[in-house]
């Protein structure tokens, strides 16, 4: 199975068209989306991945209701953090603010996923330890994303191009 995770994409559809595209591209099969949507239009470009979606709310993501009801309708999962489920035999945790993830590192899962601080972050203790950074773009070294194949158990960063 191929995950794509992303985080930190605050309203910034150029890029986050540019990863879902990208994401089309390498044929994933789920996408995590690890908070700071910011607006419910945003779920629109979401669904270039062309694959059932993943999220949790963060803390900038204020208009929950409206991203509820957008999730909803596309019949993808939305969860306050931390979320804990499973993807084809592969156990994730995704989370927002990284707070959480020494609490979850002693836990049965595989991979535990965040966002928050914009800074890419891969380490396999095990288990994974993913911050896919941001699609916003703005501040850090750049838009990227992550790509986690759970047939060979290894991340992959694609970093973002912007015109």
């Amino acid at each position: 199975m191929r995950i794509g995770i992303c985080s930190d994409s605050h309203d910034n559809l150029d890029n986050l068209e540019r990863a879902m595209r990208a994401f089309q591209l390498r044929g994933i099969d789920a996408l995590v989306h690890c908070g700071d949507f910011v607006a419910p239009f945003t779920i629109d470009t979401l669904k270039l991945a062309g694959c059932p979606v993943y999220g949790v709310y963060g803390n900038c993501d204020g208009e929950r209701g409206g991203l509820k009801k957008r999730f909803a309708e596309m019949q993808w999962d939305i969860h306050t953090e931390p979320h804990i489920f499973e993807l084809n035999g592969t156990r994730i945790v995704a989370m927002h603010h990284p707070e959480w993830v020494e609490a979850f590192a002693q836990a049965d899962v595989d991979i535990i996923v965040h966002g928050h601080t914009h800074e890419h972050r891969i380490e396999h203790r095990p288990p994974w330890i993913i911050n896919p950074g941001e699609i916003f773009g703005r501040l850090s070294t750049g838009p990227s994303v992550v790509l986690f194949n759970t047939e060979i158990g290894e991340p992959e960063t694609i970093w973002l191009k912007e015109k």
